[in-house]
């Protein structure tokens, strides 16, 4: 048996071509057998058809520069949402009532679940690659048994489906969006009017001390210091007046019992200067005006409004002085005559007048002071409230650039709505209807006949080398030089029976007969696979009724 391996492995090309030869049957009638049931089967057996379409996806008509289309999700993934929605349970089970699918007699003890798993098997979406110039587009495809008609039909209602549902999800992904941001921009707006409620409180909380606000309070300040300064300086003068009237009502009252001084009627004292009070005046004012010169120059208004109250006091010092010695000749009757009672009220009024105005000086000091207070106050809280209005306005300018953000986002999403509910955003459309088919998908001719004729080669050949194998005979002369080992001095060729000749003959016509059974059947498959079956078996019916 080894030997027969190793004599079987070393084969020649002419030594195969001469077991061929002898075992020619072994492998004709293979052949035919398989070819003949795979032609049998080819147009015997249920016939599947496919039919399928193409769908563009086509952009949006309007300019994306003038609308932008707020359906973000891409188009394979869009696909893919669409595919699950046309593929649910739902929607096939529609399908398989519309088109009365599975009616077969095998085909209606099936459960529904089983039926929809098998459509959904039988439904192909296949997404194109983008060509050349940018378009994308995929294909719907179907296949069933033995109605072309059928798979036409709900190959295009598919592709229908999946064009309305294409804008039914376009027309809900941009509503929802709208009324998303029109809900966040309702929630914004009332963080936004709360911020400016805080910020209008808040000014009106500190009016008058915002940092706006700083330079008209310094003003301010400096006016009132200048006021309370002017204010300061009546004080003393009044003061000072009154001083000067309780010492002259004083002298007056202690002067009056004095026959050797005389009172004018504007109240100045007639006697020696000492006693004088309108000496003693302006003595004080003298030495006032030494103590202004010590603390100002002479261009002060203090200094020169003190002087020519000085220079005034000397002009009347020396009338009357002029008067007294006119007086001094009338002798002592015009003394006599003197209202000294008359100018002491006068005094006395004067200083009530005096003593009022300075009260309200001092009260007008105080308010001066409390709104200087009030001002240094503000001053000295603007830093403060100028970080906290910084910080309140930080939120409010946050707030509201979202807010107009979203607004600007909201007016868009209302255009892309507009838009896709007029259908005029990107869409699917139908670039080849399906067609009848004309040829099934299977069975397949090709595939059938090479089947059939690798299968009977196959098993042929199989059959010839186990009888090979197994048949140890010497036929050659290299297997006796090798098996036994002697040198052959001469071979008898094999003797001719009589039969022999008619054996062949038979033998020849048989091998004719096989051979153009084969080519029949080679052209019968080359005749269904460029007809199609429907068309190759109706020609053959009509040919036979010919016949």
């Amino acid at each position: 048996m080894a030997g027969t391996q190793k004599q079987m492995a070393a084969l020649k090309p002419e030594q195969i071509l001469e077991i061929v030869m002898r075992q020619r049957w072994t492998l004709i009638l293979p052949v035919c057998f398989f070819l003949t049931i795979g032609f049998l089967y080819t147009i015997t057996a249920d016939k599947v058809y496919q039919a399928a379409t193409t769908v563009l996806i086509q952009p949006q008509k309007v300019p994306e520069g003038i609308v932008q289309s707020i359906v973000s999700t891409d188009h394979q993934r869009r696909i893919a949402t669409i595919s699950k929605l046309i593929l649910s349970r739902t929607n096939l089970e529609k399908i398989i009532k519309e088109f009365n699918l599975y009616q077969e007699e095998e085909e209606k003890e099936m459960y529904l679940e089983d039926k929809i798993t098998d459509l959904r098997g039988r439904i192909l979406v296949e997404q194109n690659s983008r060509d050349r110039s940018g378009t994308e587009a995929f294909s719907i495809s179907f296949y069933y048994r033995n109605s072309p008609e059928l798979v036409m039909k709900v190959v295009n209602k598919l592709a229908t489906i999946f064009m309305d549902e294409n804008l039914k999800v376009r027309e809900s992904q941009a509503i929802g969006t709208s009324e998303f941001l029109e809900s966040e921009l309702k929630k914004i707006k009332e963080k936004l009017e709360a911020r400016e409620k805080e910020l209008a409180d808040y000014r009106t909380a500190y009016m008058g001390g915002l940092p706006d606000e700083l330079e008209t309070n310094l003003r301010t300040l400096d006016r009132l210091q200048l006021q309370y300064s002017d204010a300061l300086n009546t004080l003393r003068e009044n003061q000072n007046a009154i001083a000067i009237l309780n010492g002259q009502i004083s002298r007056l009252r202690e002067l009056s019992q004095n026959s050797n001084v005389t009172i004018q009627p504007d109240g100045s004292i007639v006697g020696t200067p000492d006693e004088s009070s309108d000496q003693h005046q302006y003595d004080l004012w003298k030495k006032q005006l030494d103590d202004l010169l010590l603390k100002y120059t002479e261009k002060h208004p203090e200094v020169i409004k003190t002087r020519k109250k000085i220079t005034s006091l000397k002009e009347k010092l020396e009338k009357a002085k002029t008067e007294k010695e006119k007086v001094g000749s009338e002798g002592e009757n015009s003394n006599s005559a003197s209202p000294e009672n008359e100018i002491l009220f006068q005094h006395e009024f004067n200083l009530k007048q005096l003593e009022k105005e300075t009260q309200n000086i001092k009260t007008n000091l105080s308010q001066i002071e409390k709104k200087m207070e009030i001002h240094q106050q503000r001053v000295e809280d603007t830093p403060q409230r100028e970080q906290e209005l910084q910080s309140i306005r930080r939120d409010y300018n946050n707030i509201r650039e979202s807010y107009n953000s979203l607004l600007a986002r909201r007016l868009e999403a209302e255009l892309a709505v507009n838009m896709e509910k007029k259908q005029k955003g990107e869409q699917f459309r139908i670039v080849d209807y399906a067609k009848s088919p004309e040829k099934p998908i299977s069975p397949d001719v090709k595939k059938n006949f090479m089947l059939s004729l690798i299968l009977g080669l196959g098993l042929g050949g199989g059959i010839i080398f186990l009888l090979e194998l197994l048949n140890p005979a010497i036929r050659t002369e290299e297997q006796i030089k090798e098996g036994v080992g002697l040198p052959i001095l001469a071979s008898i060729p094999p003797l001719e029976k009589p039969w022999d000749r008619t054996k062949k003959r038979i033998e020849l016509v048989a091998m004719f007969l096989f051979f153009s059974y084969i080519s029949f059947l080679l052209l019968l498959f080359i005749f269904l696979n460029m007809k199609g079956i429907d068309k190759a078996l109706d020609f053959l019916r009509l040919y036979i009724n010919v016949l």
